[in-house]
């Protein structure tokens, strides 16, 4: 008799409510979508959010600071067309890679078919065709592994990075 409760309480709960943490290059983080409205990703994440228009007005990114999250959303349709996560090994790409991984987990997992971009912090590897990125880390513990994982609609990284 339990189990059929906990059935129908289950099939009860919104779709929004069951939280994914799969990372699928060039559709989602966590079953929030890229191109969806970001309207269902601040329904998703919370209202607790900072917001900022890239330097063109073209975009707008929204920063949760108390989750891992950051999404980039076309203005002013509010289409999101990327969606970034941080420091966070609670998400898992197709191919098993996380937060915390090493660099060569991911040249083992993606290959080394990847652009390179690097700053202070990070070395950015780009599989734009696939629509993912991940950020190796250059500082203190985090050095050599991956600190965060992006996706968004392949071939744009240049168009939507230049533009941040």
């Amino acid at each position: 008799m339990f189990l059929v409760l906990m059935g129908a309480v289950l099939a009860a709960v919104p779709a929004t409510a069951q939280t994914s943490t799969a990372i699928v290059p060039g559709q989602s983080v966590g079953g929030i979508r890229v191109g969806a409205n970001v309207s269902d990703a601040l329904r998703e994440l919370g209202s607790l959010v900072d917001r900022t228009d890239s330097r063109d007005g073209k975009y707008t990114v929204y920063e949760w600071p108390l989750r891992p999250h950051i999404i980039v959303a076309e203005r002013p349709s509010g289409r999101i067309v990327m969606v970034r996560v941080e420091l966070s090994d609670l998400y898992k790409t197709d191919k098993g890679i996380t937060a915390g991984n090493q660099r060569s987990a991911v040249e083992g997992a993606y290959g080394r078919g990847y652009t390179m971009e690097e700053d202070a912090v990070a070395i950015v590897l780009i599989y734009d065709s696939l629509g993912i990125t991940f950020d190796i880390g250059k500082v203190f513990s985090m050095t050599g592994r991956v600190v965060g994982i992006a996706v968004y609609v392949p071939g744009s990284w240049k168009q939507i990075n230049g533009s941040l």
